[in-house]
């Protein structure tokens, strides 16, 4: 994500400096973020024929090809879902949906101090909101894919479960921690460009470790251990649940929700540090 320069002076409230903490002035740039996060939308869609509508075209047309690879043509089957290719593409998409949350808010991380590098030597800027507004940026697209599952739910059941109106819960869960993963990366990005090689693999890798294609219980040991301890692995299985109508997972969402809160602190807090030295690199 690149944001671009402006001729206009920044808005008042750009420092994340002074006796208020970090968060505090988080939040006192919140209209500042909501603008980046509208800027960007507005660009990567700038110049298509179809415009801003490919934010429901994209997440359509996967739901689209699940349901044919896993509904009709491997006519996946698990139990406790259902028969049908609906509540089979239902299953696999709720992964997805969480997997690609992670990924388009990690992916450009390494490199977004980087790509607006002007706002580190020239300007005076609050560099933590660029990860807040890429967080931002990928919850549009995964909200977007959640209505749409919502949808193919309902033409599963007919009427979906009343739980199914509790499934952002998985998304919000995750927003602590994956805003303390965009600190982290982007600020070690400054000093290891090639973290930005690395993360694809690493996202890849934790696809296949999570169960996004399959059930949690169809994995052996010693492997299931690694996907217990998957970062999106209790937020795919908290969706699943809502969708299916099952009970809401208070006590792993709880513990999920306190692990993720910890790792905010930190990315934000490594990145408050790091920040110093931007400019010598840079």
């Amino acid at each position: 994500m690149e944001i671009q320069s402006s001729t206009k002076p920044p808005p008042a409230n750009l420092r994340l400096a002074g006796k208020r903490s970090a968060f505090q002035a988080l939040w006192g740039n919140r209209h500042l973020i909501r603008r980046l996060a509208g800027r960007e939308l507005q660009s990567r869609y700038r110049g298509n024929i179809l415009g801003i509508a490919w934010a429901v075209l994209v997440p359509l047309g996967m739901v689209l090809m699940y349901s044919l690879v896993f509904g009709s043509i491997f006519k996946a089957r698990w139990s406790g879902i259902g028969g049908s290719s609906e509540s089979m593409t239902a299953f696999f998409l709720a992964g997805v949906i969480v997997h690609q949350f992670l990924g388009e808010s990690v992916s450009r991380a390494p490199s977004l101090v980087l790509d607006n590098k002007n706002y580190v030597t020239r300007v005076v800027f609050p560099l933590e909101v660029l990860p807040v507004v890429t967080v931002t940026v990928a919850l549009v697209g995964a909200s977007i894919a959640l209505v749409l599952l919502a949808f193919l739910t309902a033409l599963t059941s007919g009427i979906p479960p009343i739980t199914v109106l509790l499934s952002p819960l998985a998304l919000l869960g995750m927003i602590p921690m994956l805003l303390g993963l965009t600190w982290i990366l982007a600020a070690i990005g400054v000093f290891v460009r090639d973290l930005s090689q690395i993360l694809p693999i690493a996202l890849s890798v934790l696809f296949f470790l999570a169960p996004v294609l399959y059930p949690r219980s169809s994995v052996p040991e010693p492997f299931g251990s690694f996907v217990v301890f998957n970062p999106i692995t209790i937020p795919i299985e908290t969706m699943r649940a809502l969708v299916f109508g099952h009970p809401f997972p208070w006590e792993s969402a709880a513990i999920y929700l306190a692990v993720s809160l910890v790792i905010c602190w930190l990315g934000l807090a490594l990145f408050s540090r790091l920040r110093r030295a931007f400019a010598d690199v840079l």
